[in-house]
């Protein structure tokens, strides 16, 4: 590529003095302007500070003037007797006629007046016109003196004080000039103070209001009335103001004095502060002036000859790049400097680079190896992650033919351990899986691999196995050693897991197939409950396969609409009167025809297509309710459909079931839901919370098979159910079995007990029937009634029952299997 031409040449030296020239004015103009909006922004706090000062200053003169005329009052009381004698209207009359003018003089009176507690003037000395008497309220309510300033034409002080006259609270006001205030303010502080009245009273003079009163007034009138043309008075009384008037600048103070408008308004030259802005400016701009010759010479001076060294050192430090550290040391020496300056250090630090660079080169390998290690540890625990646990277990397949016959590999999940994060805190929970790791360690041979993958999940690669019985004896020694009591800080925790096993006699075998065998044996384990173990077999996997099938099927179910619900009347006993129906799920399989519930509801237990089954239900349900309200009415009849545990637990049920409760705008009551008494005493304290949830919206609650499992009454009597449904299990023996009658008897008379209604399932005979009427069951449901219907029957059935809902006898056997 040809050179490019060059039209001008200006060399480095010169370019490098231009440059700073330039940039040494520019930073002259910033630091100006900079310190020029630094002085306006100190003139301005000194004005606000001024501000701050007088009001201050004038608050204290008010508080003043209050002590003062509140001291009157108690020197009034001494001249009446004294604190032990009453103080009378009578005497403070007495006194005051004829010595009236003394008081007014001595004690700088305007007016002197007495108020009963109705507000009502009881005596008036002095000055006449007194009006607004509803602040002396605030007196009489508190019991402590107040004051206020009003103007008239002159300006007043007035202060209320609660005293005792007659054996009564009355109010004592005194009366004094405004305008003492104003001469003190205006000889302290040396401000000009003028008095304005509201806007509106006559006669206006400046900013739409009367002048009521002005220091030095020929002086100052001429000043007052400029300002009064150049800003509005609500700007000046926002904040202080500063104005130019023939050249000389002036800070203008001012704020209401009475609540009916008027206003002070002070003001003063600044001529003081105004010089010293332009001293500040002359100095600051003599000063950047000088700094910026004086730099432009020195640098100079100082970098001519450096600029050179710059260049040498740009055409060594690609060196650095290519490793060549020799070549550079030799090009960058030079004899020694007694004086050094940045460039030297420079060089020096380009030196100590290329050593540490050439340090690193040599360290990198060691250092890459310790980094590898660290990676592959976990950081709370110390043992190998997960990185490492693939690692090792590679490595132990690869042993199999040739050390090991075979081995084996351990899935621990701990049980419950999220109860503890959530309960007692991560901290509590760090300090457990340290333990228990420690305690895997401590439990296993020394040729055995202890892995943490996560969370509560740990993995043990057993090596060295003679015999698959061997696994058994270290699980055991595993369970005994986790089982101690552990003690973390007030906590006393038993530590159980469940473990899953798989072993391995294939090279060949994938570490991710091994592991996930291991966890499926572990599910087994988990499934069958806390501390136990579970060896993986292939009806292990079969199962897994099955389940993955089934949630698929189930998810295309639910989009297809497969899913249908069939009803079974609730009818009560004695009246016969149809009350609910009990939603049945049915699958309509295009492959395998009508699916009972029993069918394919194990295969999704715990997964998320239970989750989501659930609630396609609760929708399916809520969108029939609020079909047939549309078609028959406000039938005064209910649905009840059942969930499973892990539905009726899961987090965003209860959210899920009221939005949709209010997307369909179906009463809460028509809704019921039906739950094992099992979920519920499993898991009391979460079953209870979930219950008054549903309860609180206005949900009904049943407890479905009851007698089945193992509750006991005060559990019971702890769950806010409405209805209890005896088992079809004891229904259906009545007939036969004298044990059944007694434990349906028993339930009905507990229901009622607890003022729960009964609902019997599983009624096909009129035998059933008349027992369960004589037992005083509330409800029943059966084949002697109806067997579950579809939608389309349930429709005919609700017409030809009418709005009453009366079941009549040639209903009775429909739908009865034969």
């Amino acid at each position: 590529m040809p050179l490019r031409k060059i039209s001008y040449f200006l060399s480095l030296r010169w370019k490098f003095v231009l440059s700073l020239v330039a940039m040494l004015t520019l930073v002259s103009v910033i630091i100006g302007a900079l310190g020029l909006r630094r002085f306006d922004q100190q003139l301005d706090n000194v004005l606000h500070q001024q501000y701050d000062f007088l009001w201050r200053d004038y608050q204290i003169r008010l508080r003043d003037e209050e002590a003062r005329l509140t001291a009157l009052s108690q020197e009034l009381h001494l001249m009446m007797g004294g604190e032990r004698h009453r103080l009378t209207l009578a005497q403070i009359q007495q006194t005051l006629d004829g010595a009236w003018p003394d008081f007014e003089l001595f004690w700088d009176l305007r007016a002197l007046r007495v108020f009963d507690a109705s507000l009502l003037p009881r005596m008036v000395y002095g000055e006449e016109d007194f009006v607004d008497q509803g602040w002396l309220n605030a007196s009489l309510h508190s019991g402590e003196p107040i004051h206020r300033v009003r103007c008239l034409r002159l300006c007043y002080v007035d202060v209320a004080v609660p005293v005792l006259i007659d054996s009564e609270l009355n109010l004592l006001v005194f009366t004094t000039g405004f305008d003492k205030i104003l001469a003190q303010m205006a000889e302290n502080h040396q401000v000009e103070v003028a008095m304005f009245g509201p806007i509106g009273r006559e006669p206006v003079r400046l900013w739409s209001r009367p002048l009521l009163s002005l220091t030095h007034q020929e002086q100052s009138l001429p000043k007052l009335s400029a300002f009064a043309e150049t800003v509005a008075l609500e700007q000046v009384m926002s904040k202080p103001h500063e104005l130019k008037l023939d050249g000389e600048p002036w800070a203008i103070y001012s704020w209401p004095v009475a609540d009916s408008g008027e206003t002070m308004l002070l003001f003063r030259n600044i001529h003081s502060l105004a010089q010293s802005e332009r001293a500040f400016v002359g100095d600051l701009t003599g000063i950047l002036l000088l700094a910026m010759l004086t730099a432009g010479g020195m640098g100079t001076l100082l970098f001519w000859r450096p600029l050179g060294r710059v260049r040498r050192l740009g055409q060594v430090l690609p060196l650095l790049a290519q490793s060549r550290f020799d070549d550079l040391r030799e090009r960058l020496r030079r004899s020694p400097s007694r004086i050094g300056d940045e460039l030297q250090q420079l060089e020096n630090t380009t030196l100590e680079v290329a050593n540490q660079l050439e340090r690193l080169e040599n360290d990198v390998d060691r250092y890459t190896n310790e980094l590898q290690r660290m990676a592959m540890m976990d950081a709370l625990t110390g043992l190998p992650n997960r990185a490492m646990f693939h690692h090792e277990l590679a490595k132990s397949l690869g042993s199999i033919g040739r050390t090991d016959e075979q081995i084996a590999l351990m899935f621990l999940d701990l049980d419950e351990f999220k109860r503890v994060n959530d309960t007692l805190g991560h901290d509590i929970g760090d300090e457990l899986l340290k333990t228990v790791a420690n305690r895997l360690q401590k439990s296993v041979r020394s040729m055995d691999t202890v892995c943490r993958l996560g969370g509560d999940e740990f993995t043990v690669i057993v090596r060295g196995l003679e015999q698959e019985s061997d696994i058994h004896r270290i699980i055991h020694q595993i369970f005994a050693s986790l089982q101690q009591p552990l003690q973390l800080g007030r906590h006393t925790l038993i530590i159980t897991t469940s473990i899953g096993v798989v072993f391995c006699d294939n090279p060949m075998a994938r570490p991710e197939e091994l592991l996930k065998r291991a966890d499926l044996a572990m599910y087994q384990a988990k499934q069958a409950g806390r501390s136990n173990y579970r060896v993986f077999n292939e009806q292990m996997l079969e199962s897994a396969s099955r389940k993955q099938m089934m949630e698929e099927e189930v998810r295309v179910a639910m989009e297809e609409q497969q899913l249908v619900l069939a009803m079974q009347p609730i009818l009560t006993l004695k009246t016969q009167q149809l009350v609910g129906f009990e939603a049945l799920l049915r699958w309509l399989h295009p492959t395998r025809g009508l699916l009972l519930p029993g069918e394919f509801l194990s295969d999704l237990a715990d997964g998320e297509q239970e989750i989501a089954l659930g609630r396609y239900v609760v929708n399916q349900v809520l969108a029939l309710l609020d079909r047939y309200t549309r078609k028959f009415g406000q039938m005064e009849f209910y649905l009840s459909l059942n969930l499973s545990p892990t539905q009726y637990l899961h987090p965003d049920m209860v959210a899920f079931v009221q939005a949709r409760l209010e997307h369909y705008q179906v009463a809460p009551q028509r809704l019921v839901l039906e739950l094992t008494e099992e979920v519920l005493i499993k898991n009391l304290d979460q079953a209870l919370s979930v219950l008054n949830q549903f309860k609180a919206m206005g949900v009904r609650i049943a407890i479905d098979d009851f007698g089945t499992g193992y509750s006991s009454l005060s559990y019971l009597k702890q769950l806010p159910f409405d209805m209890l449904k005896v088992d079809k299990g004891f229904v259906s023996d009545l007939d036969n079995s004298d044990v059944d009658r007694n434990i349906v008897t028993s339930v009905i008379e507990l229901a009622h007990t607890l003022k729960r209604t009964v609902i019997a399932e599983g009624v096909e005979s009129h035998d059933q029937r008349q027992f369960l009427l004589k037992a005083q069951c509330d409800c029943v449901q059966g084949y002697l009634y109806s067997a579950p219907m579809d939608e389309h029957q349930m429709s005919a059935m609700l017409e030809r029952l009418g709005p009453e809902m009366i079941w009549g006898d040639e209903e009775r056997l429909i739908g009865r299997p034969r």
